[in-house]
């Protein structure tokens, strides 16, 4: 079953850094095809203050998503 990871790509995740996730999703995904889907959403409604950017991760909403955490995370669920 494959990990299904939505990025939030609303304007305050944006800027908050959510196109560097993107990014270095995408490079994971290239070492995991099967196992990854990522999906780019327009807005998650969670990035009120400071909890941008923001990640659901199998229907877990990740505040404050870091490139580190994230990938940390599906590499322990596709394992």
């Amino acid at each position: 079953m494959a990990v299904k990871v939505k990025i939030c790509m609303g304007t305050h995740c944006t800027m908050m850094g959510n196109l560097n996730l993107q990014e270095s999703l995408e490079n994971l995904q290239l070492e995991y095809p099967e196992q990854i889907e990522i999906e780019a959403i327009k807005c998650l409604k969670f990035c009120k203050g400071d909890k941008a950017p923001v990640v659901e991760l199998n229907g877990k909403i990740i505040t404050n998503a870091s490139a580190e955490k994230i990938v940390s995370e599906i590499i322990e669920l596709v394992k």
